[in-house]
């Protein structure tokens, strides 16, 4: 890559050496109001439909989260895992944690659980299953949060093209698990929200340069990803590697990189080192992995690199984890439909090799060979696709220490959804692509209902269904 001729910057300041832009969010984005506002207003409508739905603490892990909100209300401080039991309100529960009745969920640094003291605090003089529903809604603003910003950080990388524009937060609306997770108490929906919220802003770095404030506003998000859980730091390596684009396109010395990557990587772990030395004295290591493996049916249950890469059954049950099997695996899919959902899937995937091959083909007035990519494009996918990269790589870390699912790849939802979109383009003329969006819909909207009315339904209100063991 030819290095852009130095010019004079701020070593505050990492800038793009030019100010051409690919169009606006001002300018792309005043049509987008018609449609991002019903949607994000639908999927709150059904956030709050999933919250009430879901039979109390059948969200995996849900028991555990919530009586660590409630230890932190009443005072009783963080806990030590492997000496922090659940109260004996959670007895009815029992089923629903794994490690009963350890709390494991201690292990885990107390943001999530201490935003929502508040609420739980305001619900106490209700019921646990009313102030447990409370405590959902939060989770179902998060989920809102994060559709708005798939839906900018579409805007952001394709201001012209309506169906990136709206097929990526389409997708990330309507991604069946990732509804779930919004109206459930689980720290991994504000986990989603601050990762999606940092690569926003590393993308918009990469597009208009990296002043001050924005190193400020990575690193200031950054260490609240980690004060939620120690897996944000797998989204660092793409922050960093945003900032050492731009300054090589800038043409700048080494000593004008040390400020900005202090701020936006430093600075977080920085701030969050208190908790990675309290782990470290309580249990080892920074994370508490190593505590956790000695959880009995935790590590039991571990599986090495190797056991899972070429397991055919790990991939298959990971596939089925992304689109179903809510709760723990209680609710899944029939193998007719996940059939469905994967070759639908895979078919718009295998597009991303159809279309680079199309980009090969000679134009026909412009129908047959899509447009070329800005610099600025290809990068910012790149990025995305980085990002699913590396969370993928931390469903399988975890897999090493207990069972695992996709929901742990999730922070990377707009990756996963761009490289969906990426795919449906593919196949189509660039003059056809608006008119894959009304099939689009109808396929996530179908896939929604089926789930809800085959799937969630029947399994919590049915005869027999998982309602029917809660108190």
């Amino acid at each position: 890559m030819p290095r852009i001729a130095p010019r004079p910057v701020a070593v505050s300041a990492i800038r793009r050496p030019h100010s051409r832009r690919e169009g606006t969010r001002e300018e792309s984005g005043r049509g987008d109001r018609a449609w991002l506002g019903p949607l994000l207003f639908l999927f709150a409508v059904k956030g709050v439909l999933l919250a009430a739905m879901v039979g109390p603490f059948t969200g995996h892990d849900e028991v555990d989260h919530f009586f660590y909100v409630a230890r932190l209300a009443e005072g009783n401080g963080l806990g030590v895992v492997g000496e922090v039991d659940l109260p004996p309100e959670a007895e009815p529960f029992a089923a629903y944690v794994a490690d009963y009745p350890t709390n494991a969920e201690v292990i885990h640094p107390p943001l999530y659980h201490a935003l929502l003291v508040p609420l739980y605090a305001i619900g106490s003089p209700a019921g646990i299953e009313d102030r447990l529903l409370l405590l959902r809604l939060f989770s179902v603003a998060a989920g809102v949060g994060v559709v708005w910003l798939a839906a900018s950080t579409a805007r952001l990388l394709f201001p012209g093209d309506v169906l990136f524009r709206v097929g990526v937060p389409l997708f990330v609306a309507f991604q069946p698990q990732l509804s779930f997770e919004a109206a459930i108490v689980n720290h991994d929906v504000l986990l989603i929200l601050l990762v999606s919220l940092v690569l926003h802003l590393t993308l918009g770095g990469l597009r208009d340069g990296f002043p001050a404030r924005r190193q400020w506003a990575i690193g200031l998000v950054g260490a609240a990803g980690l004060w939620t859980k120690a897996s944000f730091g797998l989204v660092l390596p793409v922050v960093g590697l945003g900032l050492l684009l731009v300054w090589w396109d800038g043409g700048g010395t080494w000593r004008e990189l040390i400020r900005p990557i202090g701020r936006a990587l430093g600075l977080p772990l920085l701030l969050v080192a208190p908790w990675f030395l309290r782990s470290w004295l309580l249990y080892g290591d920074p994370t508490g992995a190593a505590r956790l493996r000695l959880i009995p049916e935790y590590g039991d249950q571990a599986r090495s690199y190797g056991e899972m890469v070429s397991s055919a059954s790990f991939w298959r049950q990971l596939l089925e984890d992304f689109w179903g099997n809510f709760g723990w695996r209680q609710v899944p899919f029939d193998p007719d439909g996940f059939r469905a959902v994967w070759v639908v899937w895979l078919v718009a995937l295998a597009g991303i090799l159809v279309g680079a091959a199309r980009r090969g083909l000679p134009s026909n007035r412009g129908a047959r060979r899509p447009p070329q990519w800005t610099v600025f494009q290809r990068r910012g996918v790149g990025l995305l696709a980085l990002s699913v990269a590396l969370l993928c790589f931390g469903v399988l870390y975890v897999g090493t220490i207990q069972f695992t699912q996709a929901r742990f790849a999730f922070p990377a939802m707009i990756g996963f959804a761009t490289l969906t979109l990426l795919g449906v383009a593919g196949w189509l003329p660039v003059r056809a692509r608006p008119a894959a969006l009304p099939l689009l819909v109808v396929l996530l909207t179908g896939l929604n209902v089926v789930v809800a009315l085959r799937y969630l339904l029947p399994f919590y209100y049915g005869p027999g269904g998982g309602a029917a063991i809660l108190p």
